[in-house]
């Protein structure tokens, strides 16, 4: 997502602003390992790599522990529990819906579909930060760039900003207009502070600096906004 966040519809809009600071990042990671120098320090990549990496697993671990937790208990409620063969089946009848005129019927199977998928999804995106870490660690060394490798690098790197962008593209696409439909608003700003404040962390508050570094100022007036309904959120009586 390039263009500007001007609004927040609802509290779980805040996920975009995440969004486009993981994605924002990843185009940055990329053009450092582009422009890595054969026997230049690694020290600062490395820095930077570490960095992304932490705010995009702490993000995939509150969306699986949080989020789509929630919407599996939502859509259990509804349609009964997904047998072993769930996602399957969701496919097969998205596959099967559009001959139909009921597109109610087509988007809940796609987000029972995508829901299901998720945490295959996040397993993905953690296993291609291995691979990054792998190469770091094995084929480059831990100070300088060798030029053999190099390319190693800057192909896992691409394969894993292409992969989290196909991530959060479908996850904006199909359960965040789930999460927005199912979710009171109370709920909505309970995810969004998860979300932005580590409460198990030395600094509660690294994830939300983070996120506001790569915004522009006017998506970061918009942080600031929700920030302060976090802050009304914690003196509300629960």
């Amino acid at each position: 997502m390039s263009e500007e966040i001007e609004r927040l519809e609802s509290p779980i809009d805040t996920i975009y602003l995440i969004h486009k600071a993981l994605k924002a990042e990843a185009v940055y990671i990329e053009d450092m390992v582009d422009h890595l120098d054969t026997g230049g320090s690694l020290q600062p990549f490395k820095l930077a790599f570490n960095a992304w990496a932490t705010a995009l697993v702490y993000h995939a671990e509150q969306e699986e522990r949080y989020m789509t937790q929630s919407l599996n208990q939502s859509q259990s409620t509804s349609n009964g529990r997904l047998d072993d063969n769930g996602r399957a089946r969701d496919l097969k009848c998205w596959k099967e819906y559009p001959a139909t005129d009921d597109s109610s019927q087509v988007m809940e199977s796609v987000r029972r579909a995508m829901a299901a998928q998720e945490e295959e999804l996040h397993q993905l995106l953690a296993d291609k930060v291995q691979n990054v870490l792998n190469v770091l660690s094995d084929d480059i060394g831990t100070t300088s760039v060798i030029a053999r490798t190099r390319q190693h690098l800057y192909q896992q790197v691409v394969a894993l900003r292409i992969a989290l962008e196909d991530h959060l593209d479908l996850e904006e696409a199909f359960v965040l207009p789930a999460v927005r439909q199912q979710m009171k608003e109370q709920q909505q700003l309970e995810l969004a502070k998860v979300m932005l404040l580590d409460q198990d962390a030395q600094d509660p508050r690294w994830m939300i600096d983070w996120v506001r570094l790569r915004l522009s100022p006017g998506e970061r007036a918009l942080l600031g906004e929700m920030e302060t309904r976090l802050g009304d959120l914690a003196r509300c009586p629960q």
